[in-house]
């Protein structure tokens, strides 16, 4: 396996002992990860998970849990990425959803406004609106296309750890209700997962990698220990210890690595090891909880420590 020829692959508990300052992390270490709670983490990724004998994390969106369709944004991005949506709809859409008055059809924003505001927008309200305009998601109800219950139990018994990925998959930079948004997959999560051997769940993955300043305070502040966002950098570590709680991550597209479904290392091996460290006071500054001690994806990402 690509990955363990070249990194240590940690766990995310690994990682937190770094944060706590129990344990450092080793050179070269490696966290992988997935986001959003997709039924196909269990049917295909577990099995190659136990098949190389290797840890992963997946953050999972509390609202979507037991779901047979994925998210309406998604399915109105690859709709629209595949032409079955018009430029002029999405625009009308866009009004009608978001009541920001006319835009320009043609701005390449505004399904990007939608998919990362419009998880928290009332179903009926989404409904009309397609309604009205006659678009068709051609939404896919089977296979199920989100992990159950059930499914996210079998998942942390076999060694998986899982996270939080936001309450509704709204961008938090965006939400309403950052504070629920927080909480509420704390609480849904730590339900199914504890029963399991998990002790808690106290690692955020941010919708759409999506962030402030006061958001991760805010999220260190709910009990959080990790913050990953989407930013394709490095964590720095200080002799093996983390030297801060927000973590970037390198995104693993199997149409980038694999076009043409043949796996490309160089492709992959390309992208990671050329990957920039995050230097450290230059982003945001964070106000962490205090600790008694000290303080890393394919479609996961992978964090290089």
């Amino acid at each position: 396996m690509f990955f363990r020829s070249h990194y240590t692959i940690v766990t995310l508990d690994d990682v937190k002992a770094s944060v706590a300052g129990a344990r450092p992390l080793p050179p070269r270490c490696l966290l992988i990860t997935f986001d959003d709670g997709f039924a196909d983490n269990l049917e295909y990724a577990l099995p190659l998970l136990r098949k190389h004998a290797v840890f992963a994390t997946i953050f999972v969106t509390s609202d979507v849990i037991g779901r047979q369709e994925r998210l309406w944004t998604e399915d109105l991005l690859w709709a629209f990425t595949a032409g079955r949506v018009r430029p002029c709809d999405l625009a009308r859409l866009h009004a009608l959803l978001l009541g920001q008055g006319e835009h320009d059809p043609d701005d390449p924003k505004l399904i990007w406004d939608i998919v990362r505001r419009g998880p928290e927008l009332d179903d009926e309200q989404v409904q009309a609106a397609f309604s009205g305009l006659n678009i068709d998601l051609h939404r896919i109800t089977w296979p199920r296309q989100m992990l159950t219950r059930d499914g996210l139990a079998h998942l942390v018994a076999s060694g998986v750890s899982i996270g939080a990925h936001g309450k509704t998959h709204t961008a938090m930079t965006s939400s309403s209700d950052v504070a629920t948004e927080l909480s509420r997959p704390r609480a849904v999560l730590n339900d199914i997962v504890i029963a399991q051997g998990q002790s808690s769940v106290d690692a955020l993955s941010v919708p759409h990698g999506a962030y402030t300043s006061g958001i991760v305070n805010q999220a260190l502040a709910a009990g959080y220990a990790l913050v990953f966002t989407g930013d394709p950098v490095l964590s720095t570590l200080k002799n093996g210890f983390l030297v801060s709680p927000l973590i970037g991550r390198l995104d693993v597209d199997g149409r980038r690595i694999a076009p043409t479904g043949d796996f490309l290392p160089e492709v992959l091996a390309a992208s990671l090891f050329t990957a920039s460290q995050r230097q450290s006071g230059v982003a945001l500054q964070f106000a962490r909880p205090a600790r008694h001690s000290r303080f890393a994806s394919m479609a996961a990402r992978c964090n290089l420590l």
